[in-house]
């Protein structure tokens, strides 16, 4: 692929500005956030293929900083889904991303049907789905790789991330050919 367009929501994840010469650009937290400055990205750079990376928040039993290559994400359309949002396929990965509109909270309480989708994934971010919809909607191929920060809890975000991101740089350079730095 001899065009990539790096994209993550927030610097703090990876406190770098590119990732072996290609620019990581920042799309912001959320889904509008993410799809209209990934929207923007893709007609000002024009890629072949877009790779999303960052911090998740862990759904069943994956470890703190495993990169996930995604398979398919849900959006978490009020808290369920509905045709006119239905999960999107990315790849062959057997891994599940829900994406939702705020900071997921494993203590909190939700709705029957949000329970339902949450339980149907592995991992939880805010922008996944969005960023899938712009590239479906563009036809841009996209690789979406989250690792694991945390479960729910704030508390130990930032130690996590930067475990994770170190970990992520490993999967860029394996799966795109690249040498490792």
């Amino acid at each position: 692929m001899s065009n990539i367009l790096l994209v993550s929501a927030t610097k703090l994840e990876h406190h770098e500005t590119e990732l072996d010469g290609i620019p990581i650009h920042i799309i912001g937290i959320g889904k509008v956030e993410a799809a209209l400055n990934t929207y923007k990205l893709i007609h000002k750079y024009k890629p072949d293929h877009v790779v999303n990376f960052g911090s998740c928040g862990n759904l069943g039993n994956t470890e703190i900083g495993q990169v996930l290559e995604i398979g398919e994400v849900y959006d978490d359309f009020y808290g369920c889904v509905v045709p006119e949002h239905p999960p999107i396929k990315i790849s062959n990965s057997v891994f599940r991303l829900f994406t939702t509109d705020s900071f997921y909270d494993s203590s909190a309480v939700y709705s029957n049907k949000y329970t339902e989708c949450i339980n149907k994934c592995d991992v939880v971010d805010m922008e996944g789905y969005s960023i899938a919809k712009v590239c479906e909607s563009e036809n841009i191929s996209l690789s979406l790789f989250k690792w694991v920060s945390d479960d729910g809890s704030k508390s130990s975000w930032k130690v996590n991330a930067a475990i994770g991101y170190n970990n992520f740089k490993k999967v860029f350079y394996e799966r795109f050919n690249k040498e490792v730095a």
